[in-house]
């Protein structure tokens, strides 16, 4: 049977399932009047169980929240691998850190805390979202009105609309509640520890003030979404003319990496593995990033840096960076981004930005 109909089959199957559960759930409470009395509401539960990238690009809601409503007490619930990105910031009360592998201790831990508000940001279903907001056990559900779960929310915002930034996407929640005060630039809140381990890394890594530095992350989580590493090599070592390169890797990357600029003539530096707040504090440290559609895009972003960076899939206006000197370069087919265009954007990017003028 071909994929296409499998996935229609297992769309359905899923869709009948949710509604069953919906059944025996029975209905979410009454909507409260709009635009909601914040008076009455004490605790707000945000869920967001993804992604770096999706949960990064959450964070203004958080601040949002806490600028407008400072008595609130607010929780985010997201995966484990992502709990660090939350750590050290003022706006959120407490984060629960979602086990993919144990998901009760979370449901325990969400049934031993009373919270009034629930906010489901996952414009696409996630039934692992939805669980989470009906362990809750909060009186006001608000989220994206899906087939799926429409029985689960109270409040419910329309999933079709424009074409919008992820960053939008999560704060319509906000919106739809009659929140106008509305602050949308994601950020990272950094510790001591990780402001001197960055020092440390420009300290022992930058040979020339006189020079910019370009940092490079050429992998990706999907092999099919990457520009070639062939690609990428020949980008390094023209830019080495010119700049500093340092390679950034993740886990797993280090000993393909390193064989990998043994064998260039030029070679860029290779940084040590960072956490995803250190390297979104050493971002800001530099002068450009180019990397692929990937994660660690939006760490650029929550810092104001540019990016130059290579789409092979994925829709830009929701995904794409935020600092207005970031350039998007698009290669949909197998082939067709050189390395010469990849380049000339880098260059101007720096010769824009850049205290220093470089070659171009």
């Amino acid at each position: 049977m071909p994929n296409k109909a499998l996935h229609t089959i297992e769309k359905k199957t899923k869709q009948l399932l949710w509604s069953l559960i919906g059944i025996c759930a029975g209905k979410a409470p009454n909507p409260p009047n709009l635009p909601l009395d914040f008076n009455e509401i004490k605790s707000v539960l945000v869920i967001r169980p993804d992604r770096l990238g999706d949960v990064l690009l959450s964070t203004p809601v958080y601040e949002t929240l806490k600028k407008e409503f400072p008595h609130l007490h607010i929780s985010a619930l997201v995966d484990n691998a992502q709990a660090g990105l939350l750590a050290d910031n003022p706006n959120i009360d407490k984060v629960f850190a979602f086990d993919p592998k144990q998901p009760l201790n979370v449901f325990r831990q969400l049934r031993d805390n009373h919270f009034d508000l629930t906010l489901t940001l996952n414009k696409k279903f996630s039934a692992t979202a939805t669980f989470f907001s009906l362990s809750s056990g909060a009186k006001i559900r608000v989220g994206y009105d899906h087939k799926e779960n429409a029985w689960a929310h109270n409040i419910r915002v329309p999933v079709e609309g424009p074409a919008q930034h992820e960053t939008e996407n999560n704060l319509e929640l906000l919106r739809a509640l009659g929140i106008r005060e509305i602050h949308s630039q994601p950020r990272l809140y950094f510790s001591p520890d990780e402001t001197q381990k960055v020092a440390d890394i420009m300290q022992q890594f930058r040979a020339s003030s006189n020079l910019p530095v370009v940092l490079v992350k050429s992998g990706t989580r999907v092999a099919k979404w990457g520009w070639s590493w062939e690609k990428f090599k020949t980008v390094i070592e023209q830019l080495l003319e010119s700049a500093q390169v340092w390679m950034v890797n993740g886990p797993g990357e280090e000993a393909e990496l390193q064989a990998a600029i043994t064998s260039m003539q030029k070679k860029p530096q290779l940084l040590p593995l960072l956490s995803a707040k250190e390297l979104a504090l050493l971002m800001q440290e530099c002068d450009v990033l180019l990397c692929n559609h990937t994660g660690i895009m939006h760490l650029a972003s929550a810092v104001d840096k540019p990016v130059c960076v290579i789409f092979k899939h994925g829709e830009i206006k929701r995904w794409g960076p935020l600092n207005s000197a970031s350039v998007v370069l698009e290669e949909r087919d197998n082939d067709s981004l050189s390395p010469d265009t990849v380049l000339n954007a880098l260059l101007k990017i720096l010769n824009t930005t850049s205290n220093i003028k470089v070659k171009s």
